[in-house]
């Protein structure tokens, strides 16, 4: 038996000692001779305790790689226990557990082979981070749309992600995506959480804290694509890069405010583009929250980015800057009497890029409405437009609406017809489908 569950049940077994006997009533006091023998045998217990204790210590300090420390002897006043008859007693109490002495632990020492041999749950995963693969199984049907060009059926992309502490003060995160293409680190950081100021920070390759629908993965999307905006503005994987993140909440009396500022490398594919080594681009994103009421709430963030213009296709255009600016808005609407069966979310985003490079700038934005009607039911509208940054006089529209089906928190069907303008090129009607599943434990996404 492993000391620790030893220990426990050493407890266990003196506590319902005590029960029964202060349930009992004795019609006399206890003779004298009874408790000089159930003294005795509460020294004998208290002893045993005493060194499952000191057992408990030294594996402790096997598994933290720290000395072991003396624990206080266990008196009477801790014990807490109060004389009971020698019959209640003789009942109550087991035979005396089999005492192991354990060696003096060292930094080097290996675990003990009955740890080794019999690992419970939580030892045996100790050192094994959280790992969760999210498959995302697509359909297409109707117009082929060279815009954005799908597969009848694909697998396009699982998500494995590797999430645990690394220590007291980090955790660290990786998501993979793998797909057609091969596999790449869609993030991959390290985030320290006991930074002073009650700051926060992230070092690592991150999605930008640009808006809303830029920080989304795949799989959190409550659309199976894209909104136009932020592939016209920042492609198909959203504004990515290598970088530092540092966030801090700012404490008031009136709402939730968070500040974040991001410094990344520079090299984000068709939106920045760093020549030297000092052109890194800039990000910085301020949330407020609200609660409105018990069942809803507001959240209204603002967002700025600045970089080295990228290059048109290839052709160098010059050493400016390309700004972004964004506002989103969320309203959520969940009663709690009805939480698992009713919801309603409307999304607003807005965004507005100026290059250097063009003299005018080009606005895009999305606005969407989700309502859950029944339990595993949701159903959702989209209204999407988007200029494209390299020719702001070309602008994209699209009107999209979902159904999706949840049969649990691991897996959900999604359909979604969207009919999409494109600059007045080609107007396209589609039915996207998808299948998402997911194995193992991921954890939960910033709210």
């Amino acid at each position: 038996m492993h000391p620790c569950t030893r220990v426990l049940c050493t407890l266990v077994i003196i506590a319902a000692t005590h029960s029964v006997a202060a349930q009992a009533a004795p019609a006399a006091a206890p003779q004298q001779s009874e408790r000089d023998e159930l003294r005795a045998r509460l020294d004998r217990l208290q002893q045993q305790i005493e060194v499952l204790a000191r057992e408990a210590a030294e594996l402790k300090s096997r598994l933290d790689g720290t000395p072991a420390t003396a624990e206080a002897p266990l008196t009477d006043d801790l014990l807490n226990i109060e004389p009971v008859p020698a019959a209640v007693a003789e009942t109550a109490a087991p035979p005396a557990p089999e005492q192991t002495p354990v060696a003096a632990a060292t930094a080097d020492d290996e675990l003990p082979a009955e740890v080794v041999s019999n690992p419970t749950p939580a030892t045996g995963n100790v050192f094994n981070p959280d790992i969760s693969v999210i498959g995302e199984f697509f359909g297409h049907a109707g117009t082929d749309n060279p815009f954005d060009p799908r597969d009848t059926f694909a697998l396009e992309e699982a998500e494995i992600a590797f999430q645990a502490f690394v220590d007291p003060y980090a955790r660290a995160k990786f998501f993979v995506a793998v797909g057609p293409e091969g596999a790449e680190v869609e993030e991959g950081f390290a985030e320290f959480i006991t930074l002073p100021y009650d700051l926060t920070a992230k070092a690592g390759k991150l999605k930008a804290s640009f808006g809303k629908a830029n920080t989304w993965h795949t799989h959190v999307r409550p659309w199976v694509d894209q909104p136009l905006v932020i592939k016209n503005f920042f492609g198909d994987e959203g504004l990515a890069d290598h970088g530092i993140s540092a966030t801090k909440i700012i404490p008031n009396r009136f709402l939730y405010m968070e500040a974040t500022g991001e410094v990344f490398s520079g090299h984000a594919e068709d939106v920045f583009d760093a020549r030297q080594q000092n052109d890194l681009f800039y990000n910085g994103h301020l949330k407020f929250f609200k609660d409105l009421t018990e069942s809803t709430n507001l959240e209204v963030g603002t967002s700025y980015a600045l970089g080295t213009v990228a290059a048109e296709d290839g052709i160098d255009s010059g050493n400016g800057h390309s700004r972004f600016a964004g506002l989103d808005v969320s309203y959520r609407w969940k009663p709690l009497q009805t939480a698992t069966r009713k919801g309603f979310i409307a999304r607003m985003e807005l965004m507005r890029n100026e290059r250097a490079d063009q003299r005018d700038s080009a606005f895009g934005f999305y606005t969407s409405l989700d309502y859950q009607f029944a339990q595993r039911w949701l159903t959702g509208l989209r209204i999407d437009r988007a200029d494209r940054p390299l020719d702001p006089a070309s602008t994209d529209r699209a009107l999209s609406l979902s159904l999706t089906f949840r049969p649990s928190e691991f897996s959900q069907l999604r359909a979604q017809i969207r009919r999409s303008r494109y600059a007045h090129e080609l107007t396209a009607t589609e039915l996207l489908l998808q299948l998402q599943f997911a194995i193992g434990a991921h954890g939960a996404h910033t709210f």
